[in-house]
């Protein structure tokens, strides 16, 4: 749900004004935190980021690791540390 990252993004950010490929990253991110429990949620994040990694040099993936950590700990709190 394009809402849930949204509402991680820092005030004054909308989705849409993220690059495309971040975009995507969150969203695929997002939707695996969500919707597939049987991922670990470290995991999960772990791997979204290291495709980040991938295709920015700058501080995306960490912006991605932060946006993922909030959705997880919102999402899966019990596996939140």
């Amino acid at each position: 749900d394009l809402r849930k990252i949204a509402s991680h993004l820092a005030e004054g950010w909308s989705f849409d004004r993220l690059e495309l490929v971040l975009r995507a990253i969150l969203r695929a991110g997002a939707y695996e935190i969500v919707a597939k429990a049987d991922v670990p949620l470290r995991v999960a994040i772990n791997e979204w980021v290291d495709l980040a990694h991938a295709f920015y040099a700058g501080k995306e993936p960490g912006f991605v690791n932060g946006v993922l950590d909030r959705i997880g700990r919102e999402s899966r709190p019990g596996e939140a540390r």
